[in-house]
């Protein structure tokens, strides 16, 4: 685990509710890490409207909403009940506001990475990308708490008890879902299907093939894996590499040429076009703007 080397924002503004808390422990990315925690929120209102990332924020994003959210940008009216859960993956589209009143509807949430979370999440077959609902809130504030504890003390902090915290946290989120017969559970093969397409983004295999992993047809296949992961195919593997390739920028002795071979593009411009649909700039250009924010 890759320990905090500096801090972002740790307290909540001045004039603001005591009883919510935040800190981030830093902004970059650590691609190969294990489990990495990276921010963390208790009980903050929810103060921007709208908030829509559509490649999201390159790691996971777990966040629990205490009142009721819009979590649909087709409607207006909140979307879903209160203790509403997501865990959103590296690479998915991320939408949510407050349901009915600004600057105070509080969420809680964290910002974890590293190759461990995936391996976890997969082995407890939590649902991911989809809300749930957890009526239990001391669940989720219990975990982020002694999180936010842990990761305090610094270069103290140990990765050990950290991991401890974390499974503890997604065991028990696991089985109040489970006691809740909860029907979210996605399918054995459609998650076989997405282990292999995070195993290898560099090509889309064949759907015959994914669809035999499946045990699906293809058209089923097709709608299902929408259907439980908010995306085509496709276009789950160009956020996947999307993804990758905002972490690999932040390596400045990586060429963008080396990272299009390394992601599976077999044309630097098809890259970069890409890229720069996604995120708006070239992979140049979003190099030099983290620069110029890191310096």
């Amino acid at each position: 685990m890759d320990l905090p080397g500096f801090l972002m924002w740790a307290e909540p503004p001045a004039g603001n509710r005591s009883e919510w808390k935040r800190q981030w422990f830093g902004h970059e990315l650590s691609p190969g890490s294990v489990f990495n925690v990276r921010g963390i929120g208790l009980n903050e209102p929810l103060f921007n409207p709208d908030v829509h990332r559509p490649y999201g924020t390159g790691d996971w994003l777990i966040m629990l909403f205490q009142m009721p959210p819009r979590l649909d940008r087709q409607r207006v009216e909140p979307s879903h009940g209160p203790m509403t859960l997501v865990i959103w993956p590296p690479g998915a589209e991320q939408f949510y506001s407050w349901g009915e009143q600004p600057n105070r509807e509080p969420h809680s949430w964290m910002h974890v990475e590293g190759t461990w979370v995936a391996t976890l999440f997969e082995t407890l077959d939590l649902p991911i990308n989809q809300p749930l609902p957890l009526p239990d809130e001391s669940i989720m504030n219990s975990g982020l708490t002694l999180l936010l504890e842990e990761m305090r003390l610094g270069m103290k902090a140990d990765p050990v008890i950290l991991q401890n915290i974390f499974e503890n946290w997604a065991r028990r989120i696991r089985r109040q879902l489970q006691s809740r017969g909860s029907d979210v559970t996605i399918q054995k093969g459609l998650l076989r299907v997405r282990r292999r397409l995070d195993s290898d983004y560099r090509a889309i295999p064949p759907l015959d093939e994914l669809a035999a992993l499946a045990n699906l047809s293809r058209s089923r296949l097709c709608h299902r894996f929408r259907e439980c992961f908010g995306s085509s195919i496709s276009e789950y593997v160009i956020r996947k590499r999307m993804a990758a390739a905002q972490r690999m920028l932040f390596e400045v002795s990586l060429r963008p040429g080396e990272i299009a071979e390394a992601l599976g593009y077999t044309d630097i411009y098809q890259f970069s076009k890409q890229f720069k649909k996604t995120f708006g700039v070239s992979p140049t250009a979003f190099r030099k703007q983290q620069h110029i924010l890191d310096s």
